[in-house]
């Protein structure tokens, strides 16, 4: 049986990686040998420098025959110090034992991504990054194509493999009025719902204007931040009075927020794939979000959500779902077969034939 090392944060729930890599992990560990090796990315210096390098060598010095990284730059610190102390490592032990390199990126990042001042510089920098990750790979998955363009638009890739995120399995059991109920609300309450971690690219300031537009509907975020954020704290400070924001959420209550919520709203500023519209379209949950390309990709493929571009525009959008059947109908078959072609099982699949090529 093929084995692999899998490298991952935390696994328990307190990061959208980790919670990615458990749901992988379901899925090959019949066809697979797995061990994991979790990166603390709650370590900071100087006890991250030592932890990062421990994890990196315990990775690249593995009897495995796979190492797998799962990356998003974030797990790598504030201006992603520790990648260039972890990528190194690995690549240096990895080509020692001949053992292959699997990272799956989670968000791509390239020179359209930075402003004024010292772009230039900035570009070079991430350039320098993705160089980094790109060459201490033998093969990298997107988990999206947008986001294996952007990471292609700054260095190209010898064997890139575009498996989409999963979408995973609902929690059964529990009736919408007992989920919104755990949430403080009445049955008979329409909540609006932006789940996931909080942070500045997805938005939130825009669903607070969203909120405020409409004062007759409870309007939840689902979701928090890891740790003290002053971000997360100015959300929370300002939310109006319709506005519920929850803090960060157990996995059992996470899915209640789907089973509790009416519409679901995603105004991202950026994004390359997302998790969080899988479990929406998990639940067949109803989805407004920012027009932009990889949501466009979705809407043209599957018409399984309504794009907006203002707070004017997502006000019409989410009126539009709750007033008529036939336009939630159709999000709902959309979705469905958005499931049905990027399940988890097959995403799994995807990644054993994948691991049995590189042995």
């Amino acid at each position: 049986m093929t084995s692999v090392t899998l490298v991952t944060s935390p696994m328990d729930g307190s990061c959208g990686i980790g919670t990615y890599s458990k749901s992988l992990l379901e899925e090959v560990e019949d066809a697979v040998d797995v061990r994991t090796v979790i990166l603390e990315t709650d370590d900071t210096p100087p006890v991250s420098f030592f932890s990062y390098a421990r994890t990196a060598i315990r990775a690249g010095r593995t009897d495995d025959d796979i190492i797998h990284v799962q990356h998003e730059y974030g797990l790598f610190g504030t201006k992603w110090y520790l990648l260039w102390l972890f990528y190194p490592l690995l690549f240096v032990l990895s080509r020692i034992h001949r053992t292959p390199v699997v990272v799956t990126v989670h968000e791509a990042w390239n020179s359209d991504r930075v402003s004024p001042p010292m772009a230039r510089a900035k570009g070079l920098y991430i350039w320098l990054a993705n160089k980094l990750i790109a060459g201490t790979a033998t093969s990298v998955i997107f988990l999206s194509a947008n986001c294996q363009e952007k990471f292609e638009r700054s260095v190209s890739v010898s064997d890139a493999h575009c498996f989409t995120h999963g979408v995973g399995d609902t929690v059964e059991g529990v009736t919408e009025a007992d989920a919104k109920a755990a949430f403080g609300f009445e049955p008979s309450d329409i909540v609006v719902t932006e789940p996931g971690y909080v942070r500045p690219s997805k938005g939130y300031e825009t669903f607070l204007e969203i909120a405020e537009r409409f004062p007759e509907y409870e309007f939840l975020v689902a979701g928090g931040s890891r740790g003290a954020d002053a971000y997360f704290e100015s959300i929370t400070e300002t939310a109006p009075a319709n506005v519920t924001v929850t803090g960060h959420l157990a996995e059992d209550r996470f899915h209640l927020a789907f089973e509790a919520t009416d519409v679901a709203v995603l105004p991202y500023d950026e994004v390359a794939q997302s998790g969080i519209f899988n479990w929406c379209a998990a639940y067949e949950l109803p989805t407004v979000a920012t027009r932009l390309p990889y949501f466009e990709r979705l809407q043209s493929e599957y018409g399984c959500l309504l794009l907006f571009e203002t707070v004017s525009d997502a006000e019409d959008r989410i009126r539009e779902i709750l007033a008529e059947h036939q336009a939630r109908d159709r999000l709902i078959d959309g979705m469905q077969s958005f499931r049905q072609d990027n399940s988890f099982a097959k995403v799994g699949e995807k990644h054993v034939s994948l691991y049995r090529e590189l042995t």
